[in-house]
C-alpha cells in the first residue's frame, strides 16, 4: 500500500507546486541613451507582382528581390517616449538584387557614402549623409529598409505574464511599415514565454497606410526576442504581407516580404562612429541644404545636378530622364531631361530652332505662348525658357521648354509638364531643377 501511494503522494505534490507557482512577469520596457551602440544584420527576401496597365489591361509582372544590410548604430539623441530619435550609422554593407520581368538590377551603397545619419522630428523621419548629398538609389537603400528606430516603440513598455497582450503603438506601426501616414494600425502584440533567458513575442495584425501618396494594405506576423539579461530586443524576424496602389511615382505592387534582424549591444565604440566622425554633423541640428538633397550623376558623364527629395526619377533611357514632382503626395508635375546636340565652345542651338523641335513634338498641342525669352543663369551658362499653354494627348496642360548650354557647348533641354490646376504650385521649383545642371570640365 505504501508502494502504491508514495508515487501518487509525489505526483500531487508537484501538481501542487506547479499550480501554485506564479507566472513569470517581464517588463517588456527598453530604453535606450544618447552613447548606446548597436551592431545590426538585416536579411530580406520579396516575392511578388508588379501591376502594370499595359494596353488597357491590368498585367502582373513576376518581381523577386533581396537585400542585405549590415551596420553599427550609434544612439545620438533620444525622442519623448524614451527611444532613439536620431542615431549615426556606418554600413559595412548595403545592397539589394531584384529581378522584374525577366530584368535583373543591382544597388550598392557608395562607399564614399557608408557613413549615415536618421533621425526623426516632427516632420517625419530625414536620412542623410554627412559626406554630401545621397542618390535616389542610395536613399532607397539606407531609408527603406526595416526603421530600427521603432524598436523600442513595439514593445508594450510595462510589465505582461504570458499570453496577455497590448496594442502596438501607432507610431512605431507606421514606422515598421514604412508610411509616412497611417489611416489604420490593428497590430497586436502577445508576450508567448521565457526561454533561453529571453522573451519571446509575437505581433500580428493588419495596418493601411499612405507611402509616396500611395495607399497601401499590410498583414504583418512578427517574432521578436527580448533578452532579459541586456533589457534589449535582440531578434526579430517579420513577415508582411503588402497590397499596394498605384502611385504618382510608383507600379501597384502585391508581395511577401520576410525579414530578419540580429542586434547585438556593442560595448566598445567603433573607430567608425567615434567623435572625430560625430564631429562632421552640426551640433545645432541645423543642417546644410545640401545635405537634404539628392544627386545625380549621367551614365554618360554628360550632365549631373542635385535636386529636391520632392522630385522621383521614374524613367531612364540612354538619352532621356524622367522626374516627377509630388507636392504633399500628389502629382504636381512632370520633367524630362534630354542630352541635347552639342554645339561649339561658347555657342548654342538659335531659340528658332529649339522652338522649331517642340512644336513637333509627338501628341503635343500647342495653343497659347505664355512667355518667350532668355533668362539670367550664372557660370557662363546661356538659358532659354519658352513657356506655352496647350493639350498633351487631348489633357489640358502648361509645359515649360528649357535649353541650357554650358560655356563649352554642352547642352540639356528639359520639358516641364504640368496640368492647369496644379501648375500652380510648380514655381520656382523647375527653375531651381534647371539651374542646378552641371557639365563636366572638359579637359584641355
Amino acid at each position: 500500500m505504501f508502494v502504491r501511494v508514495r508515487p501518487w503522494v509525489g505526483l500531487f505534490a508537484v501538481l501542487a507546486a506547479t499550480g501554485a507557482a506564479p507566472a513569470q512577469t517581464v517588463n517588456l520596457t527598453e530604453e535606450v541613451k544618447p552613447g548606446d551602440v548597436f551592431r545590426y544584420d538585416l536579411a530580406l527576401a520579396v516575392d511578388g507582382k508588379l501591376k502594370v496597365e499595359r494596353e488597357g489591361k491590368l498585367d502582373a509582372v513576376p518581381l523577386k528581390a533581396k537585400a542585405a544590410h549590415a551596420f553599427v548604430e550609434r544612439v545620438d539623441a533620444t525622442d519623448t517616449r524614451g527611444g532613439a530619435g536620431r542615431v549615426l550609422r556606418h554600413y559595412t554593407t548595403a545592397g539589394s538584387e531584384s529581378e522584374t520581368g525577366g530584368e535583373t538590377s543591382k544597388r550598392t551603397l557608395g562607399t564614399d557614402r557608408r557613413l549615415i545619419v536618421a533621425q526623426r522630428s516632427t516632420e517625419g523621419s530625414l536620412h542623410f549623409s554627412p559626406d554630401g548629398p545621397l542618390t535616389r538609389e542610395e536613399l532607397e537603400l539606407v531609408a527603406e529598409h526595416f526603421d530600427t528606430l521603432c524598436l523600442p516603440g513595439l514593445l508594450p513598455g510595462k510589465e505582461l505574464k504570458p499570453g496577455e497582450t497590448w496594442a502596438v503603438d501607432s507610431e512605431a506601426v507606421a514606422h515598421a511599415c514604412l508610411f509616412e501616414g497611417l489611416i489604420k494600425g490593428d497590430l497586436t502584440g502577445t508576450f508567448v514565454e521565457v526561454k533561453d533567458g529571453a522573451a519571446v513575442y509575437t505581433i500580428t495584425g493588419t495596418a493601411e497606410g499612405v507611402e509616396a501618396g500611395a495607399s497601401a494594405k499590410v498583414s504583418v506576423s512578427a517574432t521578436g526576442k527580448f533578452d532579459l539579461a541586456s533589457k534589449h530586443v535582440v531578434q526579430l524576424t517579420w513577415e508582411q504581407s503588402d497590397d499596394r496602389a498605384q502611385g504618382p511615382a510608383s507600379p501597384a505592387t502585391e508581395v511577401k516580404a520576410v525579414l530578419t534582424l540580429k542586434r547585438t549591444a556593442v560595448a566598445e565604440e567603433p573607430k567608425e562612429l567615434g567623435a572625430d566622425v560625430r564631429a562632421k554633423i552640426p551640433a545645432d541640428g541645423k543642417l546644410p541644404e545640401l545635405l537634404t538633397l539628392l544627386r545625380y550623376v549621367d551614365p554618360s558623364s554628360r550632365y549631373e545636378f542635385v535636386y529636391s527629395r520632392d522630385w522621383h526619377v521614374v524613367g531612364r533611357t540612354k538619352d532621356h530622364l524622367v522626374l516627377r514632382l509630388l507636392d504633399k503626395g500628389e502629382f504636381a508635375a512632370q520633367a524630362t531631361v534630354s542630352a541635347w546636340k552639342k554645339a561649339a565652345p561658347g555657342g548654342h542651338t538659335s531659340p528658332e530652332e529649339f522652338k522649331k523641335v517642340i512644336a513637333t513634338l509627338p501628341g503635343w498641342e500647342p495653343e497659347a505662348v505664355v512667355d518667350d525669352g532668355t533668362v539670367p543663369t550664372d557660370a557662363g551658362r546661356w538659358l532659354h525658357r519658352v513657356v506655352i499653354r496647350g493639350k498633351q494627348d487631348g489633357v489640358a496642360v502648361v509645359q515649360i521648354f528649357y535649353l541650357l548650354a554650358g560655356p563649352g557647348g554642352d547642352q540639356v533641354a528639359v520639358t516641364v509638364l504640368a496640368r492647369g490646376e496644379t501648375a500652380g504650385k510648380l514655381a520656382p521649383r523647375d527653375a531651381a531643377l534647371v539651374n542646378a545642371i552641371e557639365f563636366p570640365v572638359r579637359k584641355p
